[in-house]
């Protein structure tokens, strides 16, 4: 083995795994430790961050910063990461898109012939159906996923569904990502209560630097659909549809309904809307028989829905 292959090879196992010791890199490599220090030191006199470890033999670990290095990839992987690009080109933050598109002709160019084709089969066969043109502003997005993730109290301009511009004080617990929307979930200071943040009203997001209180927090993902859902809507239904949840799960989105386990054949679906009349035919559309538990007048809707159905289909029937 040459050196530039050994070199190659370790970088490669050092990407792989968090920690090596000395004697491990010595036996992969089929060398002596003496040979994997000389190694080491031409792989951070060309840039790459490693570090070496304390202990008996000593070890060594591949850092963070420092040049970035080229990331050695298999076949599945390299497909992977060219299929998640092309999908990130069509996302909803602002100016990733761009980006996206030249990572992925950057790498379109290093991919080996057969790799390149099995990517180009899936491009040429497929196609993205763009969703709206709601975009969140990255540099938003990186402020408000550092606060949640250090647990530091949040400052914000925010603007909900009526258009009423108000300033937040919020102390973040998760950024949520459902569908081609981003929310923040947080317990907003002001109003004293658990709160959902649609990412794209946001702005002027700015880290307070205080910690926020340890306090006990809800699902941030049920949070958020129950809030896309359910809470959002002036309706509130509560519906027992008789299929296990998993089966459920294949035909009412997150966004759409919230859903509860109700033993192992059936399933509690929590789902909002501004209208009886479009509840009642979302439902009677769901492959699934179903009990209304709340509210009473959705009984008497898809009553009416019934009678109008077999009215309509009554009549075409009896013409053929």
């Amino acid at each position: 083995m040459d050196t530039a292959e050994r070199l190659l090879k370790l970088l490669a196992l050092l990407q792989g795994r968090v920690d090596w010791t000395s004697d491990q890199l010595s036996d992969r490599l089929r060398v002596t430790p003496r040979t994997i220090r000389r190694d080491i030191a031409r792989l951070r006199s060309l840039g790459y961050p490693v570090e070496a470890l304390a202990g008996p033999g000593g070890g060594y670990r591949l850092g963070a910063g420092g040049k970035l290095p080229p990331l050695l990839l298999d076949d599945d992987e390299a497909l992977a990461v060219a299929v998640g690009l092309r999908i990130a080109a069509t996302s909803a933050v602002a100016g990733i898109e761009d980006s996206s598109l030249s990572a992925m002709a950057k790498l379109e160019q290093v991919l080996p012939p057969k790799l390149r084709d099995r990517l180009n089969d899936i491009a040429e066969s497929t196609v993205t159906v763009p969703f709206g043109n709601v975009m969140i502003d990255p540099a938003e997005l990186a402020v408000v996923s550092g606060a949640a993730r250090s647990r530091i109290r949040l400052r914000f301009g925010y603007v909900d569904s009526a258009g009423r511009q108000t300033e937040r004080h919020v102390e973040p617990l998760q950024v949520v990502h459902l569908g081609r929307r981003w929310y923040l979930a947080g317990y907003d200071l002001d109003r004293d209560d658990w709160r959902s943040f649609r990412m794209d009203r946001l702005s002027g997001a700015r880290a307070t630097g205080i910690r926020s209180t340890r306090r006990p927090a809800p699902d941030p993902v049920e949070m958020v659909t129950t809030g896309v859902a359910v809470n959002a809507y002036s309706i509130r239904a509560v519906i027992m549809l008789d299929a296990p949840i998993e089966i459920v799960r294949r035909s009412i989105p997150p966004s759409v309904g919230s859903l509860e386990g109700a033993g192992p054949v059936r399933t509690r679906l929590l789902i909002g809307a501004d209208d009886l009349g479009w509840l009642a035919r979302y439902l009677v559309s769901l492959p699934f028989s179903f009990e209304v538990e709340d509210p009473s007048d959705l009984r008497g809707v898809l009553a009416d829905l019934g009678r109008a159905l077999v009215t309509g289909y009554g009549k075409s029937a009896e013409s053929e």
